[in-house]
């Protein structure tokens, strides 16, 4: 029997997987968050160490002949690499570990084709093009100071800035859910939405994204505006990774690309811009990375292993 282990590592959790070449899962793993970098190269080998022992209960491990492992966080600065495969060798594994990045386990994700491009709106945004498997072109990813155009944080920047206008809108229940969930009181003081903003993390202003969302199902011409305007800014951040005329598939994923009224305006530019280009939604990133740890083995795989590891069964 052959095996192949993949891991999906991100700052909050980190996911393991250990299959064999038809698809059968032999074991899963989870987790805390594996980043070296918002978690520290320890707590962050502990918890991709846990999460493999996990899948790998009761599995003799002369028989993962494959692994991928995708994570951020994992610059040569932080010493992050070298403490992986300290790892690796101490829990008996063949080979050593296989680190490619998250984006890259995104893409696999959601198709099995060597060529297209990823976009991706969660806590931050970012694209990139694949050609032959390989990432090239890369855009935004610059984090909340720079980037991250269209991503839950600068949807929910832009409803702070919506509450703090010097004209309200009649009406519109934005800004009041913003001054809600801000300070606790729907009544809109600007001064006391501005300070309770800058009191906590940057990266918590996302956490308003959900309430533009909430409101634009509501009927918020406001929120309905800041999606709309989300949507451009992702689709030109995908245009600068993708070539007019590009007819190969795009998948989408992150939190925000899961709602479905960002989804369908996302979708619709990408309808005009790119005719005739097939789009389709991330599966199981853990999935996407046992996927790609089986494809390195350069042996003939089922056609239906990808779809049964990650679950993206359908494009549009």
């Amino acid at each position: 029997m052959t095996l192949v282990a993949g891991m999906d590592v991100g700052g909050t959790s980190s996911r393991a997987l250990v299959a064999d070449l038809s698809g059968k899962v032999v074991g899963t793993g989870l987790a805390g968050g594996g980043n070296p970098i918002s978690r520290g190269v320890g707590p962050a080998m502990a918890a991709i160490r846990s999460a493999l022992e996990q899948a790998l209960e009761g599995v003799d491990r002369s028989l993962v002949r494959g692994n991928v492992i995708g994570a951020a966080g994992f610059g040569s600065e932080t010493g992050a690499h070298e403490a992986l495969r300290q790892v690796w060798h101490e829990m008996g594994l063949p080979g050593g570990p296989v680190l490619i990045g998250d984006i890259d386990v995104a893409f696999a994700s959601g198709t099995p084709e060597p060529d297209g491009s990823v976009l991706i709106s969660g806590t931050g945004a970012i694209a990139a093009e694949f050609l032959g498997g390989r990432a090239g072109r890369v855009a935004d990813g610059l984090g909340w100071l720079l980037g991250d155009h269209g991503s839950g944080f600068w949807i929910g920047r832009a409803a702070v800035r919506h509450a703090c206008a010097p004209v309200a809108t009649p009406g519109d229940p934005l800004a009041e859910a913003v001054a809600q969930q801000l300070t606790g009181r729907a009544e809109v003081d600007r001064q006391a939405v501005v300070g309770a903003a800058y009191a906590v993390e940057p990266v918590r202003i996302s956490e308003l994204a959900r309430v533009v969302v909430e409101c634009a199902e509501a009927g918020s011409p406001a929120a309905a505006a800041i999606l709309e305007s989300a949507a451009d800014e992702l689709v030109t951040t995908l245009g600068q990774v993708r070539d007019e005329g590009d007819t190969s598939i795009v998948v989408l994923g992150g939190g925000m690309l899961g709602t479905a009224r960002l989804r369908s305006l996302v979708e619709e530019r990408i309808a005009g811009r790119w005719p005739g280009a097939p789009v389709t939604r991330c599966g199981s990133g853990v999935g996407g990375a046992a996927w790609l740890a089986a494809r390195n083995l350069g042996e003939e795989l089922p056609p239906d292993l990808h779809a049964t590891l990650t679950g993206a069964t359908s494009t549009t």
